[in-house]
């Protein structure tokens, strides 16, 4: 099941009657319902449905389901999630727990560090996730994650590049980013303009695919991201490898 989303900054989305270009992978939004966890897939242009989690236990128990299914999303490079409660305390109790049991996605290394946005609202069902989505608040939420993200990751940059040592971790060619990628090579995360991937479409989807598969985080900047030029000075592509 997916959803159309049109862009900003009125997001309207419906139920697509034919198949469309998903996009790229932006967030991930959990509903945190009644001893459950509704799992949506946000794309560019979509959201699908994903997992649903549910208690079986204990709250402990299944607060780490929830993370458990978070974990594949923080590999591909997407750490932004939005979590919708009627009830905040559901939310409190979530993010409770992550500080106690799960820190390292708050304070650990940046590259691995996740943004959580709360939203008030039920995520049970496609009704549900179309009258939360087309709330005045969500874009914003869905801004502020995206580019607390992306602020890490930039920040990490910025650092390497004022070292001889940081410069040879980054790549900035698409040449050398698939070379390194293919040949296997340690590298962590791959940084690319939306322009930069329209243009080379096909070598960067095949690029990212294969990047995922082997655990590599990736993200695609929107035209309207603070940090598009500064990507743009490197050509739209910025690679960084994995430092030993």
């Amino acid at each position: 099941m997916s959803l159309i989303l049109k862009p900003e900054p009125s997001i309207r989305f419906t139920v697509p009657r034919k198949r469309r270009r998903r996009g790229y992978p932006v967030a991930v939004l959990v509903g945190l319902e009644n001893k459950r966890a509704i799992f949506w897939n946000i794309f560019s242009n979509t959201i699908k449905a994903g997992a649903v989690k549910t208690w079986v236990d204990n709250e402990y128990n299944f607060f780490e389901d929830i993370v458990d299914e978070l974990r594949p999303y923080i590999k591909q490079g997407i750490k932004t999630v939005i979590l919708a409660s009627e009830a905040k305390k559901k939310y409190e109790g979530f993010i409770g727990h992550i500080e106690k049991h799960q820190s390292w996605m708050l304070k650990g290394y940046e590259l691995n560090r996740v943004s959580f946005q709360y939203i008030g609202g039920s995520g049970r069902d496609v009704d549900a996730v179309t009258e939360l989505v087309n709330a005045s608040g969500f874009s914003n939420k869905m801004r502020q994650a995206r580019e607390g993200d992306i602020k890490l990751v930039i920040s990490v940059l910025e650092k390497r590049l004022s070292s001889r040592e940081g410069i040879e971790t980054l790549m900035f060619s698409l040449n050398e980013v698939e070379e390194a990628v293919y040949g296997g090579r340690k590298v962590e995360y791959i940084i690319t303009s939306q322009r930069f991937q329209e243009r080379h479409r096909r070598r960067i989807q095949r690029l990212f695919q294969v990047a995922e598969n082997k655990g590599i985080k990736t993200r695609v900047l929107p035209p309207d991201s603070p940090y598009i030029e500064r990507v743009g000075q490197f050509g739209g592509l910025v690679c960084l490898l994995r430092i030993a």
